[in-house]
């Protein structure tokens, strides 16, 4: 029976192939024949078809043996962290696609003619331009895509590899913890190129009792003689059913954080939109994006640019590579042009090093401890060309040391020949360490600078960086 399913499953993988193969040869083959390339065309059409359905046919394989259960002793043994991995690829795929899936349909273009009457716009080359302009930016969007792809499925195969069972730790485990009425069922450890460990334990509990996960990370700090605390999405107990719980090293630094806002005009609802969260273990993200222009449109627009950020982060893309994907969904999605800001802080909890990454962005401020420093941005916003331009830049940063990251409106609000210098002297006025207090006086006294309603929305975000 599993032989039949698996042949099942080679089958459909070459019936993807071949579908997906045939409609990339056939648009090519289309568009040649229309420029009249003739026998040149087909043949590069079929090149490419065959292209596309074995590398479908090869991705397909790889992803279908990593999701394949492992064999153990139980059917329900331990989950590997490396098809966990896959499964967040998947996911933030699939958020893509359905961002591209809003590509409209080609409509009938029609100009009024000279007496008067609606005349079909007659143009050929203008609509070749345009189609081979949309085609050309199709494909460096899918080859940005499968040249990443690639990376992760060997970056996913790596981990695989350098995860370990640990049968010397999983044995005094299985002894310092049966005390605690816990049984551990498999221990699982990765160690990462900074030489920094994780370890994935599948542990339950006895007698339907409740162990605090804090109590085991003490004990596998004593046992590993390094301090290690569970991973910011586990499980604060463990009950009766078996579950696996990631523990990582402790970090050196902690964060706080605040965020005020306010709306443009009579809208009911600001365009901009914002992240805070712990990305990858020891990496804290604050993101925000401006949707251009203002309510319900730009709401949306910025939304939908931080939802692909969390996604595509979580999942293990760099932060580079997460916007240049961002921004060809923006480009091929839509006829209509449509632009956000994006604005990234990324701040390693390890070293204190906080790296920026700014597409269209307004100036960023870092408040040390009697002065402020400024990272800013001349790019254009994500959406306007398909080739992106990203300012990038690290800082290391020091117990004390707040990041405020402000969106265009905060700043268009103060005089234009002093903007920078007067957001510095309201910044260092204010002699707190609580950010949400100094996001607060903040935009309290910027917008002192208007007699009326806010002219554009308006977000203030601090994060403070706290040694342990």
């Amino acid at each position: 029976m599993r032989q039949e399913e698996e042949r099942k499953v080679g089958h459909y993988s070459w019936l993807y192939g071949v579908i997906a193969g045939g409609c990339v040869a056939a648009m090519q083959i289309g568009v040649g024949l229309l420029q009249v390339e003739g026998e040149f065309a087909v043949m590069m059409g079929a090149a490419q078809g065959l292209l596309v359905c074995s590398l479908t046919v090869i991705c397909g394989s790889m992803m279908e043996w990593l999701l394949t259960p492992i064999p153990t002793e139980e059917e329900d043994g331990p989950i590997h962290p490396a098809r966990e991995r896959v499964k967040e690829y998947e996911t933030a795929f699939r958020s893509l696609a359905d961002s591209f899936s809003g590509t409209s349909a080609t409509k009938e273009i029609s100009i009024e003619g000279t007496s008067g009457g609606a005349a079909v716009l007659d143009m050929p080359s203008k609509t070749d331009l345009i189609w081979n302009t949309r085609l050309e930016e199709n494909r460096a969007a899918v080859a940005v895509q499968l040249n990443e792809m690639a990376q992760i499925m060997t970056d996913t195969v790596e981990h695989a590899w350098d995860t370990r069972t640990d049968e010397e730790l999983e044995a005094h485990l299985k002894k310092k913890l049966r005390s605690m009425g816990l049984c551990v069922h498999g221990v699982l450890v990765y160690q990462q190129e900074s030489k920094r460990q994780e370890v994935y334990l599948v542990m339950n509990t006895r007698r339907r009792r409740c162990v605090a996960v804090k109590e085991v990370a003490a004990v596998l700090s004593k046992l590993m003689k390094k301090s290690m605390m569970p991973a910011h999405d586990s499980r604060a107990f463990v009950g009766s059913e078996r579950i696996t719980i990631q523990f990582v090293e402790r970090t050196n630094f902690e964060v706080l954080y605040g965020i005020e806002k306010a709306v443009k005009g009579e809208e009911q609802i600001s365009g901009d939109n914002f992240s805070l969260y712990h990305c990858q273990e020891g990496q804290f993200i604050a993101a925000l994006s401006d949707g251009m222009g203002s309510g319900i449109t730009a709401y949306k627009e910025s939304e939908r640019v931080i939802d692909l950020l969390e996604q595509f982060l979580e999942a293990g893309f760099t932060k580079e590579t997460a916007v240049r994907m961002i921004n060809s969904a923006l480009i091929v999605r839509s006829d209509a042009q449509v632009f956000s800001t994006i604005d990234i802080s990324s701040l390693d909890l390890y070293t204190g090093i906080c790296e920026f990454l700014k597409v269209g962005a307004s100036t960023t401020f870092i408040r040390r401890e009697n002065w402020v420093e400024t990272i800013s941005s001349t790019s254009l916003p994500a959406g306007v060309f398909h080739k992106l331009d990203l300012d990038a830049s690290s800082k290391k940063l020091y117990d004390g040391d707040m990041v405020i990251m402000v969106t265009d409106g905060v700043m268009d609000a103060l005089p234009a020949d002093h903007q920078e210098a007067l957001m510095k002297d309201i910044i260092m006025e204010h002699d707190t360490g609580n950010p949400k207090e100094l996001a607060a006086y903040i935009l309290g006294r910027v917008r002192q600078y208007q007699d009326k309603q806010p002219s554009d929305d308006m977000t203030v975000l601090a994060v403070s960086l706290v040694k342990y």
